[in-house]
């Protein structure tokens, strides 16, 4: 398998890992606040655990010539497109967050990037679960037209035979 994939891999992982954690902070916001921030929060979340967990079923299953077929495609498609939309809330996400930083040092009279780092936390996760998320979108387009055109490659040699 090339390095690609392996890496492709952990950042599957670490974005799992990321998004659990947010999917448990959305999910106690949710139920102390029940407000549309919290459903956002638990949908965006779990989508992006499910194509995560997709992309390594993916690489570890179909890899390196079993083309995306069947229900596997239709979960695919579905999951991908899913993801794109959700990638809106996700920007929403770190708008709010600057906003609330904004708001923060505008009540404190602090310079916006005086304010303590951990409170730039929040903000650089989402960043990173954004950049994670394009990459992975990206990666497993990459990866769906590898494993067609190595199937095709695989199925044009037996013919030759």
């Amino acid at each position: 398998m090339p390095i690609r994939w392996k890496i492709f891999r952990i950042i599957c992982i670490v974005q799992i890992l990321a998004a659990s954690a947010n999917l448990l902070e959305a999910l106690a916001s949710f139920f102390l606040h029940m407000s549309f921030g919290g459903i956002a929060g638990l949908l965006l979340f779990t989508a992006v655990m499910l194509l995560c967990i997709l992309g390594i079923n993916l690489v570890n299953n179909n890899y390196p010539e079993e083309p995306v077929q069947d229900k596997q495609k239709k979960v695919f498609n579905r999951l991908f497109l899913l993801n794109f939309l959700f990638l809106s809330f996700l920007f929403g996400f770190i708008f709010r967050e600057y906003r609330e930083l904004n708001d923060f040092s505008l009540s404190t009279g602090k310079d916006f990037f005086d304010l303590p780092f951990s409170l730039f936390l929040m903000p650089i996760v989402y960043v990173w679960i954004l950049i994670f998320q394009l990459v992975i979108l990206y990666g497993l387009y990459r990866l769906r037209l590898e494993l067609y055109a190595n199937f095709m490659k695989r199925k044009f040699e037996f013919e030759n035979k």
